[in-house]
């Protein structure tokens, strides 16, 4: 057999010798690769879909609403500069009686070219046909809605249109890349029981709105070399004087942006969990292969003096350390395929693609080689460094006894309080500073990952309970299809079960500071109200002023602005008024970028007198099943959303997904846990074989020579947790303020439940049992005549 043959063989018997550390740092490392793996192929396969997707069905890169314009105007469009594509059409809010649903639902109907396909924003054609030219009822539904109801083709839908009630028939079902993610208009999440989208014929719906021969939307493609900002200011200057509410770019389309955010938001988990993991498994090896090298002195020698080269030796360890970096990383390529595939499929239950396939790629298991592979040569390369540098002479000596002196508990007095073995344990640590420090690093990592992981849920919790129990007081909400005086408040009132009837009137206007604007809603209340809360960060009710506008933190830091600024106000309907309003005050809102006037002023803004254009309402329970069947038969209703209903839609999603999510981040958390405190003793075990051995001869119990080696893992565990437990808040601090958690559609308070944080302890707790119990399995088979005949 070739020398070389024979040094290969070592490495073989080094990793069965030291195959429970080795197990331990393959599974930290295959965590790691898992994670990483997992979602970049995600985030892929997410962003491949995505950009066919949009590319095939010509989604728009410019979208505007408006009030009227003839359909001249939209010829008009065709030909400003930059624009390469114009779809007019007509779009309009719908309540719907869907069979076998309590509630009225919400519906966005949409009109379609009589003939051909739409030029922008293109149907996938699920099942059926589309609507036939003339054809006044058909209409093709969104696939979701018709899933989640059980509805077959042929299905019929009474909807109510701007007052006008149309008997719709299903003919086909359909995605669209505008509602990838389909959630009703002012929500932030999707529900598909209560609100579907409907493409029907254009002059049927026109019709139905006396629309003939005009649009209130369009959609545009534009050039390569168009800039979006400039085709939007073109745009905004054509449509100014036909009710136009300001055109937005695709980044800031209700869908593509909720996408590209939870696209964005992936990326930096999928950057943040492996580097721990990796960072873990680095201080691992270093730990592992320095103990390996230490105890080898001798072997080392004996290789070089038969003739093996530094480089050799070197590269033999190197070889030791690749195959426990090959074996992770091919682990982790399972895990990261499963935890792929079923977070794709995850994303694809919210996400609407008519082509969601996972897919691996070679990219990010390439990528996940080389950062690993990076990270084990790091944590490794001090233990062959010391491997090739020591000399055969050296080697072949025990190495230099470690130098004592009396320890921190010696030196504060606190010896003489405490057992021999905490004492034993205390001197220890103290001898071993980095590895100590290094050990309590990674506990802590792991007990943060717990944190980092399942804290989101905590916040959308919180966050729902501020928004729906002290912003949003009512029991439902009414939007009507126009404006209408205040007179009508009293026949809301007179609706079944209404007990009490707020008004509100909505308004979109473009405020600017400065060089900033924001195209917002502005919501003028009254004096009194009781229904809507205006809170303050520390969730205290702030009155609306007589005049002046009421901010939210988001919108203030947007534009710039403080209490005491002024505003230039544009009001992008009517009359357009233009005007400069004073900021009374900035509140906290966790949705949206709501700005709040008292209703008288913001009516005298628009020059109009007292008007809403919708209610809060409080309702008698008892007679909620009659306000529904009112609400469904009741004209000129453009939507109406019950409060309860909102709130059990969103906690049925997190709790579908949150036992998944704990369980992960627990699972995740205690292989990184076990891996660190598992080597961390066995190494201890190794390296005080004799000391243990020699206290036992000396009549120290089982339990005590237990107790010194347990008490090191316990010390470094009642250490960790605490700083853990801070590490993961902080993590979870700038997660928050991050771009993917800090937008413009919704911001995460920062909330840890005290649940959160037990789930991260307990996790903890029990790598460090486990760990513990395994050591004190491994001190019962030693034999203690062979542990003292071993040279030191």
């Amino acid at each position: 057999m070739s020398l070389l043959n024979a040094i290969d063989i070592k490495v073989v018997r080094d990793l069965i010798r030291t195959r429970g550390q080795i197990t331990a740092i393959v599974l930290v490392i295959a965590c790691g690769v898992g994670v990483y793996t997992g979602m970049n192929s995600t985030m892929r396969s997410l962003e491949s879909a995505r950009a066919s997707y949009y590319a095939e069905h010509r989604f728009g890169h410019v979208f505007v609403s408006l009030k009227r314009a003839p359909e001249s105007v939209g010829r008009r469009l065709a030909s400003v500069s930059g624009i390469q594509t114009v779809q007019t059409r007509v779009v309009a809010n719908g309540t719907l009686d869907v069979p076998g649903l309590l509630e009225a639902a919400s519906g966005l109907l949409v009109s379609l070219p009589d003939h051909g396909r739409p030029l922008v924003n293109d149907l996938r054609l699920r099942t059926g046909r589309l609507p036939r030219a003339g054809a006044w009822e058909e209409a093709v539904a969104s696939e979701a809605f018709m899933a989640t109801h059980g509805f077959s083709l042929g299905q019929h839908l009474r909807t109510v249109i701007d007052g006008t009630r149309v008997d719709l028939k299903i003919v086909g079902t359909a995605l669209s890349p505008e509602f990838t993610y389909a959630a009703a208009p002012g929500q932030l999440f999707p529900d598909d029981r209560r609100f579907g989208v409907f493409w029907l014929g254009r002059k049927a719906l026109a019709s139905a709105l006396d629309m003939d021969g005009a649009f209130n939307s369009a959609s545009f493609r534009i050039g390569r070399d168009a800039h979006v900002d400039d085709v939007i200011a073109r745009v905004d200057s054509v449509l100014a004087r036909y009710g136009g509410l300001g055109a937005i770019a695709r980044k800031d389309q209700h869908s593509a942006f909720l996408l590209e955010n939870e696209l964005r938001q992936l990326q930096g988990f999928a950057f943040l969990i492996p580097a721990l993991f990796l960072g873990v498994a680095a201080f691992l090896l270093n730990m592992v292969l320095g103990r390996l090298v230490a105890g080898q002195r001798g072997d080392i020698a004996a290789l070089k003096a038969f003739g093996y080269r530094d480089s050799e030796v070197g590269l033999h360890y190197a070889k030791l350390m690749g195959v426990i970096v090959g074996l992770g990383w091919v682990l982790g390529l399972v895990l990261g395929v499963w935890m792929g595939a079923e977070t794709t499929q995850l994303y694809g239950s919210y996400y609407r693609f008519p082509d969601l396939v996972y897919h691996l790629g070679l990219r990010a298991p390439a990528e996940a080689a080389v950062i690993t592979a990076v990270a084990a040569g790091v944590g490794a390369w001090s233990a062959v460094r010391r491997t090739v540098a020591l000399p055969p002479a050296e080697a072949m000596r025990p190495a230099a006894p470690p130098v004592y002196k009396p320890s921190a508990v010696q030196r504060t007095g606190l010896a003489r309080l405490l057992p021999t073995w905490a004492h034993i344990v205390f001197r220890e640590l103290e001898r071993r500073p980095l590895r100590s420090v290094l050990s309590v690093a990674g506990v802590a990592m792991a007990t943060a990952l717990t944190i980092v992981m399942a804290f989101t849920a905590d916040s959308v919790r919180y966050m729902l309970n501020v928004q729906f129990g002290l912003g949003q007081r009512e029991d439902a909400q009414l939007h009507l299809a126009e404006p209408r005086s205040t007179g009508v408040l009293a026949e809301l009132e007179k609706l079944p079960g209404v007990l009490h009837a707020e008004p509100f009137r909505s308004v979109p206007v473009e405020l600017v500071h400065g060089r900033r604007s924001e195209n917002v809603t502005i919501s003028g209340v009254p004096a009194d109200a009781h229904l809507v809360g205006l809170i303050d960060e520390g969730l205290r009710d702030v009155p609306v002023a007589e005049e002046g506008l009421v901010l939210s933190r988001k919108l203030a830091e947007i534009l710039g602005v403080r209490p005491g600024d002024q505003l230039w106000v544009k009001v992008l309907e009517g009359r357009r008024h233009e005007t400069e309003v004073p900021v009374t005050r900035v509140i906290e809102s966790f949705v949206g970028t709501p700005a709040y006037m008292r209703l008288e002023a913001l009516c005298r803004l628009l020059n109009e007198p007292s008007t809403l254009n919708g209610a809060r309402l409080l309702v008698d329970e008892a007679r909620l099943t009659e306000l529904h069947r009112a609400v469904k038969q009741t004209p000129g209703v453009n939507a109406f959303t019950s409060r309860d209903t909102v709130l059990r839609t969103v906690s049925e999603m997190l709790d579908d997904n949150l036992g998944a999510m704990v369980g992960v981040s627990m699972t995740l958390a205690l292989v990184m846990a076990f891996g660190v405190l598992y080597n961390t003793a066995r190494i201890t075990l190794a390296d005080r074989a004799r000391e243990l051995a020699t206290l036992r001869v000396l009549g120290f119990r089982r339990s005590e020579v237990a107790a010194i080696l347990v008490g090191e893992l316990a010390l470094v565990v009642v250490v960790a947790i605490p700083l853990g437990l801070l590490a993961g808040y902080g993590l979870a601090a700038a997660l928050v303020r991050s771009p993917g958690f800090d937008t413009d559609q919704f911001r995460l308070p920062l909330v840890v439940a005290s649940a959160t944080y037990a789930t991260a302890v307990l996790a903890v707790l029990s790598a460090g049992i486990v760990s513990g119990w395994s050591a004190c399995r491994r001190l019962d088979s030693f034999n203690i005549i062979e542990v003292l005949k071993t040279r030191d």
